[in-house]
């Protein structure tokens, strides 16, 4: 799991705040931020078919490596100028979808042409992390 966080902000209720703060208090959470990230897993969890749904209808179906047709990630996705290099030799030119529920890191040294001959769509729900040329490209995309 990564290190990296983003910042949330909620509003709460004065009775839901002072019932988390009775749970601190009694040490069934070391502070406020801890229950709310043990509460959001648990919804997670139980909403696990939902995402995995929600990447399904996305028709994002692989990994890059033998007859790829795309990229599917759950947490932090790398994609290297090599990754791309070699999705173009494998696929012959065709381009591949990209669908990643976390975060997405696109190497900088990406060119924005080898992007656009290799990648056909792009969804990223959560971070993406890439130079604004390709962020731009990816915006086209759309």
């Amino acid at each position: 799991m990564s290190n990296e966080t983003e910042k949330l902000t909620i509003n709460l209720g004065v009775v839901d705040l002072a019932q988390v703060d009775v749970l601190v208090e009694q040490g069934l959470y070391s502070n406020r931020s801890d229950l709310i990230r043990s509460a959001i897993r648990k919804e997670l969890e139980a909403h696990q078919k939902n995402i995995e749904e929600a990447l399904r209808a996305s028709a994002i179906i692989g990994y890059v490596g033998t007859n790829p047709t795309g990229i599917f990630s759950v947490g932090i996705c790398c994609v290297s100028k090599a990754d791309l290099e070699e999705a173009y030799q494998e696929l012959d030119g065709q381009k591949f979808k990209i669908s990643v529920i976390g975060m997405l890191k696109l190497d900088s040294k990406i060119s924005a042409e080898l992007f656009a001959k290799t990648v056909s769509r792009v969804t990223v729900r959560g971070k993406l992390v890439a130079t604004p040329e390709i962020k731009k490209l990816i915006e086209e995309m759309k």
